[in-house]
């Protein structure tokens, strides 16, 4: 069985290689020569042409009209999750997401409350999640009350798992109802859409990512997009340490942050940028190779995608049928072996020691996910 999964994971990939990871960055001698360009010209921190030329080119693929860089995605989460001001409350999530997405709300003095996944897919399904409010909120002078906690449940954040769309116009539903702000995580969502719309156009903050292991790096960096051009103005202002502006004073109105982007990292990203069209589309092939070969397979199938969403084939995760599962460890074992380095899907945030006492629904599908799911190598192979 290990053996003929290899043997299908094995023929979608490069015949020859040292060692294949679940995703890797890919520079061209443009990349190199725009950081050279950077360092020619001293403007290496937090000013310079690629910081506004990177921007520019973020408007154009999102038809964002406010974003602004940030040192990290979780940085970005957090500057979000501080301007909604979630102080003592509790933020909804789905707990299949990265660690910095809890992580963020305890920067900013919230409460991680964790929701499952829906069972065909890794993010939060809508109808579940009212099903859910219904037994466990209240609303009271406008504000939505988890019943159990007497908390504020003040904000949720809508993760696009592994470049993957939620269902956003549905879940944004439900959360208006019980007067829960949106927050999208797009962390390895750049490139993805639903309804023919980027992600993060509908909501107050949303937040992409580029990592290292991101569609686009600037090695360390992240970004937010704003409906609200108010809240815009005051994030740029936070990030920049609340510097008042002057020709030679130095003068703060405010405990701000300094966790803006450096332009030698919007250096770096900007070049893989301007081909991003180049590398969705490659990246898409080989998904389709992975698709196609599992089709119909005995051990083994991918998610099938909502209809609506055109996802950027971030990571392609594969799953183990669950009468299969207990085989997962020794294939990933298998699969290391061969120097093709797969992973576990994330752990379930709930099912971490700092987080096990935090509010949750009933966890099903996370933990099956979790258990049964491999991310596969998903790299643009040239």
């Amino acid at each position: 069985m290990i053996e003929q999964i290899i043997k299908k994971i094995k023929f979608c990939l490069p015949k020859k290689y040292k060692q294949l990871n679940v995703h890797e960055p890919i520079f061209e001698k443009k990349d190199i020569n725009y950081i050279k360009d950077c360092l020619d010209s001293s403007y290496v921190s937090t000013e310079g042409k690629y910081i506004n030329r990177f921007v520019a080119s973020l408007k154009k693929i999102t038809n964002s009209k406010n974003i602004l860089l940030t040192c990290s995605g979780t940085s970005a989460l957090f500057l979000s999750l501080k301007t909604i001001d979630v102080d003592g409350c509790e933020v909804l999530m789905p707990s299949m997401t990265f660690v910095a997405t809890p992580n963020s709300v305890i920067y900013a003095n919230g409460i991680p409350h964790f929701i499952d996944s829906s069972k065909n897919s890794l993010n939060i399904s809508a109808f579940e999640l009212e099903e859910y409010l219904k037994k466990i909120a209240t609303i009271k002078k406008n504000k939505c009350i988890n019943n159990a906690t007497g908390r504020v449940i003040k904000s949720i954040i809508i993760v696009h798992a592994y470049g993957v769309p939620a269902d956003i116009t549905e879940i944004s539903k439900v959360a208006k109802k019980y007067n829960i702000e949106v927050l999208e995580d797009g962390a390895g969502a750049l490139g993805t859409y639903q309804n023919n719309k980027h992600i993060g156009l509908n909501s107050r903050f949303a937040i992409i990512s580029f990592n290292g292991n991101k569609i686009i790096t600037t090695g360390m960096g992240g970004a937010i997009l704003f409906k609200q051009k108010k809240d815009y103005n005051f994030v740029k202002h936070l990030i920049s340490t609340a510097r008042l502006s002057h020709d030679w004073k130095v003068e703060h109105d405010m405990i701000g942050y300094n966790l803006r982007m450096a332009n030698i990292n919007a250096a770096l990203g900007y070049g893989q940028l301007k081909r991003i069209k180049k590398t969705l589309r490659e990246k898409k092939i080989l998904h389709d190779k992975y698709k196609d070969i599992f089709k119909n397979d005995k051990y083994c199938f991918l998610h099938k995608y909502d209809k609506k969403g055109r996802p950027n084939h971030w990571v392609t995760n594969i799953y183990l049928k669950n009468k299969y599962k207990k085989f997962h460890q020794q294939l990933i074992q298998s699969l290391h072996n061969e120097n093709i380095i797969v992973r576990e899907l994330w752990k379930p945030q709930h099912m971490n020691k700092m987080y096990k006492d935090m509010p949750k629904s009933t966890m099903v599908n996370a933990i099956n996910h979790w258990r049964t799911g491999i991310s596969l190598p998903s790299s643009y192979y040239k």
